[in-house]
């Protein structure tokens, strides 16, 4: 049995969404280990009567503001809106397809089961194509597009100040 467009979308959005938790997991992990192990380092220079060794990436002071910053921020969001807005659409114009001979055939058994009329039937019989996911799934680009254009905006304002 061949899966239908939007089960197949739905186990792909749930595993990105598992991957990008697993990758958040990890980080937090990484960075909890690093904190431990720099915190043992100090505790081990303390009993001895060491000087204490710096405070590596957790004393950093933040780097200035930098519009470009803001630049590069919008381009990544405009741009990544974009690639989401086409990638659903593709989805889109490739979720239609023909139904298979045997799917058609199920349908009108079910129906016929149901106590469809024989012209009902036979529309489910000629009925060949079936329609992909809802064409306005693409919109959802328009979030990250119109965060890009914000943060484009105030680059600009910025830039111009």
């Amino acid at each position: 049995m061949a899966m239908r467009p939007e089960v197949i979308l739905l186990i792909l959005v749930a595993l990105l969404a598992f991957l990008a938790a697993v990758l958040v997991m990890a980080t937090m992990a990484s960075r909890f280990k690093q904190r431990e192990l720099q915190h043992q380092e100090r505790m081990a220079a303390l009993e001895k009567g060491v000087a204490l060794p710096p405070l590596s990436e957790f004393s950093r002071q933040p780097a200035p503001f930098n519009p470009r910053a803001l630049l590069l921020r919008g381009l990544l969001w405009l741009f990544t809106g974009i690639a989401i807005t086409i990638a659903l659409a593709c989805i889109i114009a490739t979720g239609q397809h023909q139904e298979p001979a045997w799917v058609r055939v199920n349908e009108a058994n079910h129906a016929r089961a149901e106590g469809a009329s024989p012209a009902e039937i036979l529309q489910i019989m000629n009925d060949q194509h079936s329609d992909g996911p809802n064409a306005g799934i693409a919109l959802i680009g328009l979030i990250p597009i119109g965060v890009g254009l914000a943060y484009l905006i105030s680059w600009r304002s910025a830039r111009g100040a």
